[in-house]
């Protein structure tokens, strides 16, 4: 990857995390945040439906997908270590054959992934510094339905996210930054996008939201 903030999320997101973060689902579930999203996506139909989950880590949303009758799903992750534990995953519940994953910044392969039904992208737009761009090419592979997490704004947002960048310069030497975007341009942009917000819920200090295509 040519973008040095993504092979700073490459060094962060490594496998030692992966392999700790599927243990915890292995044995509690999804984390709190996730699952709100999840319950908001149970709320539509997921039969012969595709899923496009970017930045999908070890592949949650898509499990949870071809589970309740979902079609195929095609995750997209900057980090090699998630995605390894990702198809190993697949490959343990009899499910590779309705999977796809690439490796790489969405943004550098988005040209080579189909529109699919519903797109995911939990915990990730804040991950990303040039947001409007990955929202507006997200939004433009979802046929139906954009599911989305990000975290609240503001002043104790702003000093998380202060803090944050100092760890990863000067504890971590990573390239790699948290963002924190005004929560009124995210929900601008996606309506911009062509798309209706149908449900939502919070888990501190996240939104999770469920969009609707409207043309």
């Amino acid at each position: 990857m040519a973008c040095e903030h993504c092979e700073g999320a490459d060094r962060l997101f490594d496998l030692k995390g992966a392999k700790k973060e599927l243990k915890v689902y292995k044995k509690r579930g999804a984390l709190k945040a996730t699952r709100h999203l999840i319950e908001l996506l149970e709320e539509e139909s997921f039969k012969d439906k595709s899923l496009l989950d970017i930045g999908g880590g070890i592949g949650i949303l898509q499990w949870n997908h071809l589970e309740n009758n979902g079609r195929d799903t095609t995750g997209v992750d900057a980090s090699s270590g998630y995605l390894n534990i990702a198809e190993e995953v697949a490959n343990e519940k009899g499910l590779s054959d309705k999977t796809r994953f690439l490796f790489g910044d969405f943004l550098d392969v988005h040209a080579d992934i189909p529109e699919h039904d519903f797109v995911t992208m939990d915990k990730v737009i804040c991950c990303y510094p040039d947001y409007k761009t990955l929202i507006k090419t997200a939004s433009s592979k979802s046929k139906e339905l954009l599911a989305v997490s990000f975290p609240m704004d503001g002043i104790i947002a702003e000093f998380a996210q202060w803090l944050g960048i100092m760890f990863m310069k000067y504890i971590k030497n990573n390239p790699f930054r948290p963002y924190v975007h005004p929560v009124r341009e995210i929900e601008r942009v996606i309506s911009e996008s062509g798309f209706d917000l149908i449900s939502q819920s919070r888990s501190f200090p996240w939104h999770i939201r469920v969009y609707k295509r409207n043309n």
